[in-house]
């Protein structure tokens, strides 16, 4: 991979961990908006209830003082009338003052005793369903009229109600207290939220979910309602911190998702994860380079070379083989070329049958016992190719295991090459031993012919070793005709290199095959 390829995949890495760390955000900014949406809507609902659970415990308290004082036995305004009406208000939690009624007209409070002169209160500002009078914010005599507050009245007795100790009367509030019954009356709160009654369609679409306004009444009251329209500044000042944790979390979240996304998109463009990752996904696939009857220039076989190439671009064996090593998976990925090189000759009419086709096997491989595993190519092979097993001179084909394996795969009809021969570790008595069918010389040899150097002049005693050992000789690297006809010279029997055809597509492969007959 070049340097502007390497920067372009940068740039590409870099842009789609950028899109997967936004959208990673979003989804976590929506889950989270959604996860903080709904604590603070439970928590505005709750202090919504609070709030009418607050009216309501003033509504009990002062509904059973006056109960309390209507079951008595009075009908004017005595001293022991007054006597219990101020027990009453001190055993009340919520009642600030009690008045007492003869034909209409306030007579007497718990405050100022027998009044002077009778009061008639003005009209009640609403009635109840059970038709206890309401006085809202009105002036109240206790305090010569320069104070103002909630009065309730039923049979005789009214009573003066603590409002403003628990809900409060400031207009700025974000919430209303109301009532919605026959009549629509502003009790406590902002009186601006709600202006007139409100139905059940109201109540639904103020209820919505996405949505920080409530209505609800409360349950024994229940045309006493509660509308609460959530101020923004105050939720921002209640939540803020839980706002600092949220952008923070926000761009943990984009970092962390950048990074995580960036680090795999990397290593997937790393030889080690596209060679695994190409064992799995078919990226190896075969080309076939011919050798040929150097007498006859026929060919007559070919060696399969294993190629990737993937979504990313190629790999060059020099690079996949030694990792291929490194992750042991040698074997499978020999096995993955057998069967993909088998299936396409067998697959092309003009590949002849009993033609050699050679393949190159990792010389570990032998000292295992899966090598003795390979009748299944057998199976596969319709054409009866003569299948030759290349094996790297290496000192582990020494051991007692790999003469052993070697033995039996030619017992069953492969025969087996000595690749890259007179530069590996070897041997006269190992060579016995193996008892290959073919020795490849190395291409370094046949590239020095022409220099006339030590090397090359080896090239004789090579073939007097191959007629001692019975073994047929590949010389590997032939690129022009005098290497050509200097190697026939010399009795050397099959040459393979670009004079006859570079590694190739099987279609290739059987038109060189036809051409050359």
């Amino acid at each position: 991979m070049t340097r502007n390829e390497q920067k372009q995949f940068f740039v590409a890495d870099n842009l789609k961990a950028v899109a997967v760390s936004l959208l990673s955000v979003s989804l976590i900014t929506l889950l989270l908006g959604i996860l903080m949406f709904a604590v603070i809507r439970g928590q505005e609902e709750a202090r919504a209830r609070d709030i009418l659970d607050s009216v309501r415990a003033i509504f009990q308290d002062a509904e059973r003082t006056i109960d309390y004082l209507n079951m008595l036995p009075y009908d004017t305004c005595t001293m022991e009338n007054l006597s219990e009406m101020r027990k009453t208000l001190f055993r009340s939690r919520f009642v600030k003052e009690i008045g007492f009624y003869e034909d209409g007209l306030l007579v007497c409070s718990t405050y100022l005793g027998v009044l002077d002169e009778p009061f008639k209160e003005a009209p009640p500002d609403f009635y109840t369903g059970l038709n206890d009078a309401f006085w809202i914010n009105t002036p109240l005599k206790l305090f010569e009229a320069q104070a103002t507050g909630t009065i309730v009245k039923r049979g005789k007795y009214n009573a003066v109600l603590n409002m403003d100790g628990v809900v409060g009367f400031s207009s700025s509030q974000d919430w209303q207290l109301i009532y919605n019954g026959e009549q629509f009356y502003h009790i406590a709160g902002n009186p601006r939220l709600i202006e007139n009654t409100v139905n059940k369609d109201e109540q639904q679409y103020i209820n919505r979910y996405f949505s920080l306004s409530f209505f609800m009444c409360d349950e024994r009251y229940s045309n006493t309602c509660l509308k609460v329209q959530s101020d923004k500044g105050r939720l921002f000042s209640l939540h803020n911190s839980k706002l600092v944790l949220f952008i923070f979390i926000m761009l943990t979240t984009a970092a962390l998702s950048h990074m995580v996304t960036f680090n795999y998109l990397r290593r997937r463009r790393s030889i080690e994860y596209r060679i695994t990752n190409g064992l799995a996904h078919n990226k190896f696939f075969c080309l076939y380079q011919p050798f040929v009857d150097l007498a006859s220039r026929q060919v007559i076989g070919c060696e399969v070379l294993s190629r990737f190439e993937d979504e990313f671009g190629p790999i060059y064996p020099d690079e996949f083989i030694p990792q291929v090593r490194e992750q042991e998976k040698t074997w499978e990925f020999t096995m993955v070329m057998i069967k993909s090189a088998m299936e396409e000759l067998n697959a092309n009419p003009d590949i002849p049958e009993g033609f050699k086709v050679s393949f190159n096997l990792f010389p570990s491989d032998f000292t295992r016992e899966s090598a003795l595993d390979l009748d299944w190519i057998l199976e596969i092979n319709e054409k009866n190719f003569k299948i030759v097993l290349e094996i790297t001179e290496d000192e582990q084909l020494a051991t007692h295991s790999a003469v052993k394996h070697i033995k039996a795969l030619k017992s069953k009809g492969f025969m087996v090459a000595i690749d890259d021969f007179g530069v590996g570790y070897s041997n006269l008595s190992q060579l016995k031993s193996l008892n290959c069918d073919f020795l490849k010389i190395d291409r370094s040899f046949v590239m020095d012919m022409e220099d006339n150097s030590i090397r090359s002049s080896l090239i004789p005693h090579i073939v007097n070793i191959a007629e001692g050992l019975n073994v047929t000789l590949i010389a590997e690297g032939v690129e022009n005709i005098d290497q050509c006809k200097e190697l026939n010279d010399m009795a050397v029997k099959y040459g393979q290199g670009w004079l006859f055809g570079k590694p190739q597509a099987a279609k290739s492969l059987a038109a060189a095959i036809k051409a050359s007959t």
